[in-house]
């Protein structure tokens, strides 16, 4: 159990946000079980479910640029304290999904493991490798955010934003194929998130504001609702596949996961308590932390988890429900079952290798 001065120096909303988002994440997985082509066959409740949870690791890097920017200390001190926390777990991931592929998947090829330093050998493990990417530049970032200040972060964020329009053109002013190459393509990608969490942890967005809270919500519903069915209702008339549809509405840089971000970062920054009250609030102060600090454990152990015991316990009765039904109760199982796993493994001595500190 944490103690008091611990916890003190805990900010609630982003521990909340950090389970929210390790369950998000989960949630976009587990629909392979019973419904493995839900992300290319044409369904509107895949589309809706997709959607609405697709924004998941994005959450994760607006809370990287909320806890750590600016940079404080030297840029060596920081990289030895943020890769020592996810490098070594990254290694040691690595090489159990590459024994379960090895000896229960039976799928293990030697391109498998010579691809391991560019490629991620199991999929989830894509995060840890920008997050590794963002660490070592992070130091340089600090420094542009110095230099710029609040209006020169407000401005990239807008070029950001306005960049995340581009791929929703791709049947009415441009090729189909041609989006993923445009010249703003790779505009900040997921350091827009990076920055985007800073710049709402340090000065937040007036959402809740009645003044100006009517204009945020008409910007966010543009983006979670009229863009996704300007998507499916405009550009099917421009022979798309339903995968790039989904693609182009998913896509991490979206405007649709844009969106849904920050809400999602307004609402529990908005309603989350300011600080934890272990006399008032002992529940609060107990499990959230909790669940927060397991979340890395939780977000590296999904998949072996899923697939080695959650699918093959829930079978013979949650594989016969609808597979949205079955999504979501095999998302929550995979979640306490994932978290039950770390809270053993924070056990061992050497578990800040296995789950982080």
């Amino acid at each position: 159990m944490m103690t008091q001065a611990q916890l003190q120096r805990r900010v609630p909303y982003l521990d909340i946000l950090r389970v929210i988002a390790c369950l998000l994440v989960i949630l976009i997985h587990t629909p392979i079980r019973q419904y493995d082509t839900y992300y290319n066959t044409p369904s509107i409740a895949g589309a809706v479910y997709t959607v609405l949870i697709a924004v998941n690791c994005n959450l994760f890097f607006m809370i990287t640029g909320a806890l750590l920017l600016p940079v404080k200390i030297s840029g060596k001190q920081f990289l030895r304290r943020r890769l020592g926390v996810v490098l070594l777990p990254l290694v040691v991931w690595t090489v159990i999904y590459l024994l379960e592929h090895a000896f229960l998947l039976h799928n293990f090829t030697p391109r498998l493991l010579t691809s391991v330093l560019f490629h991620p050998v199991e999929g989830i493990l894509w995060y840890v490798y920008v997050l590794l990417v963002v660490y070592v530049t992070m130091p340089l970032l600090s420094r542009c955010i110095e230099a710029i200040g609040r209006r020169g972060v407000e401005t990239l964020l807008v070029l950001w934003v306005l960049s995340s329009f581009i791929p929703y053109q791709h049947g009415v002013f441009i090729e189909a194929l041609q989006y993923s190459h445009n010249m703003f393509g790779a505009f900040a990608n997921y350091y827009g998130y990076v920055l985007l969490g800073y710049y709402m942890h340090h000065y937040g967005l007036p959402v809740f504001d009645r003044k100006n809270g009517w204009r945020w919500a008409l910007l966010l519903a543009f983006g979670i609702v009229v863009m996704p069915l300007f998507e499916f209702l405009v550009q099917g008339h421009f022979n798309i596949t339903w995968q790039q549809h989904i693609d182009t509405i998913t896509n991490d840089i979206s405007v649709n996961n844009i969106a849904m971000a920050t809400l999602l970062f307004a609402l529990v920054q908005r309603f989350a308590p300011k600080h934890y009250d272990r006399k008032g609030h002992p529940g609060t102060a107990t499990w959230w932390p909790l669940l927060s600090l397991c979340t890395f454990g939780i977000y590296l152990s999904q998949m072996i988890v899923l697939r080695q015991i959650i699918w093959p316990l829930t079978a013979s009765w949650l594989g016969r429900t609808h597979w949205v039904a079955d999504s979501l109760a095999c998302g929550l199982l995979a979640f306490v079952a994932c978290f039950l796993v770390v809270l053993l493994l924070r056990r061992l001595p050497f578990h800040k290798y296995l789950v982080g500190k």
